[in-house]
This record gives C-alpha cells, sequence and structure tokens, in this order.
C-alpha cells in the first residue's frame, strides 16, 4: 500500500535525520516503529507527509508516486496524520475544530461519535466548549477524531499515548484497535512504550540513526528491549 525508497531528509540542508529508509506497508496492517528518541521516528512521519524542509527519495502509494505531493494533496489520497501531542486549535470550539478538519471531507460527526466519550451528547455542547478546557485525554480523541472525519485509509499515529495516564492510553488503544478492524485501516505507529506498540502492531520495526536497522517479530519482546537500551 505504502512503499519508502531510501528516504533521506531533515529541517537543515546539509544534516540528514533520515539516512535511507526503506520500508513497504501492506493494506491492513499495524506497523510499529520504535527507536531511542533522536533516531528520527517523528521525522519519518512527517517525510511521509512531505512535511520536511527538504527530502529525497521515492514515496509510492496505491502503486501511485506521490513524492512530490503537498500535505493537504496527500490527505485527498487517504493519508493522515496525527501529531504528537494532539494537535488542535486551541482558539476554537470543540465543534469548529471538527467542522474545518472536516471541510471538503464529510460534515456528519455522528460517523465518529460513537467513539469518543468527548463527543457524545448534544451539539450544542461540542459549540460551547472551548478546545483549550480540554484535557490531555480528550485532546488526543478531538485529534484522533479530526484526522478520521478525512476518511483515510492509511493513518500514520505519532507518539498518541504520550502524556496519557494507562488508563486513558488503554482507551485510545480500545478505539484505535476498534478502527483498525472496523474501517480496514492501516496504520503506521510512532510509539515510545513497545509494550503498546509490540500488543497493537503486526511488525515492529527499529529505527537507528536514521534508518531501519532492523525488524522484529511482536513477541521478542526482550530481543527489542536490548537492542534498544545496549550500551
Amino acid at each position: 500500500m505504502l512503499e519508502l525508497q531510501n528516504i533521506k531528509g531533515g529541517y537543515i540542508v546539509g544534516n540528514d535525520i533520515l539516512n535511507g529508509v526503506d520500508l513497504s506497508i501492506h493494506m491492513g496492517e499495524a506497523v510499529g516503529i520504535i527507536g531511542l528518541n533522536g533516531s528520527g521516528k517523528s521525522t519519518l512521519g512527517k517525510a511521509i507527509m512531505n512535511m520536511l524542509t527538504y527530502q529525497s527519495g521515492e514515496l509510492i502509494f496505491k502503486n501511485e508516486i506521490i513524492t512530490k505531493l503537498k500535505t493537504n494533496e496527500l490527505s485527498r489520497k487517504g493519508l493522515s496524520f496525527f501529531l504528537q501531542g494532539g494537535q488542535i486549535f486551541d482558539d476554537l470550539s470543540v465543534w469548529d475544530n471538527l467542522l474545518l478538519s472536516a471541510n471538503g471531507y464529510i460534515s456528519d460527526i455522528t460517523l465518529i461519535q460513537e467513539y469518543f466519550s468527548l463527543l457524545r451528547g448534544n451539539k450544542n455542547k461540542f459549540k460551547n466548549l472551548g478546545a483549550d478546557k480540554l484535557s490531555g485525554g480528550e485532546r488526543h480523541q478531538l485529534a484522533l477524531a479530526m484526522c478520521l472525519l478525512r476518511k483515510p485509509s492509511f493513518l500514520i499515529l505519532d507518539e498518541p499515548s504520550a502524556g496519557l495516564s494507562p488508563a486513558m492510553a488503554k482507551s485510545l488503544y480500545e478505539v484505535l484497535t476498534i478502527l483498525r478492524k472496523e474501517q480496514n485501516l492501516t496504520i503506521l505507529l510512532i510509539e515510545q512504550n513497545i509494550a503498546l506498540a509490540i500488543d497493537f502492531c503486526n511488525k515492529i520495526y527499529l529505527l537507528d540513526r536514521g534508518k531501519i536497522s532492523r525488524q522484529f517479530d511482536k513477541k521478542d519482546i526482550t530481543e527489542i528491549e536490548i537492542a534498544l537500551f545496549k550500551p
């Protein structure tokens, strides 16, 4: 479904963070990317969405070369990106965040309301609730709902559990599991929480200094920990 061929790039010309990433992700898979801080995990997600200052290599999505497409054009193709921290517009209401995200896609939030406790209830509640008043878990719910309103077939999740309590992280992953099955979503998961990544994903890849250095079976918890934290 998505193929990365020798992807290099970063934020300052001449200072590559990605150093030649090759990766193939098939339809319906959940693929996990793990690695130490600074290994290039979040940069990889941004590279797929063409959000880097500069990059080279080839991106192929559903047999179409998308290397030169802009981020908004990639969204139209079916790719959606959950940015680390749950990126929303704090100066807007919850409802206006949803409307802004759904513009040009769909406008009926009832299609995703059932998945998120934040969005259950009367529409007027969302119109009067400022996004800046949300808790960390609610921000994540809203940001994910905004991604889903674009009806993606491929979802990139950058540290969805970051800043959440264990209970909130568990709840979020339960929703993701349901969505993956019901909507046949293909997911690239960038995650610091190794246990969550292993439990959720079909495949786990270790990113080391901007390159995929190893693939793990999801049961190889000990091997993953050794590979991550070896001296």
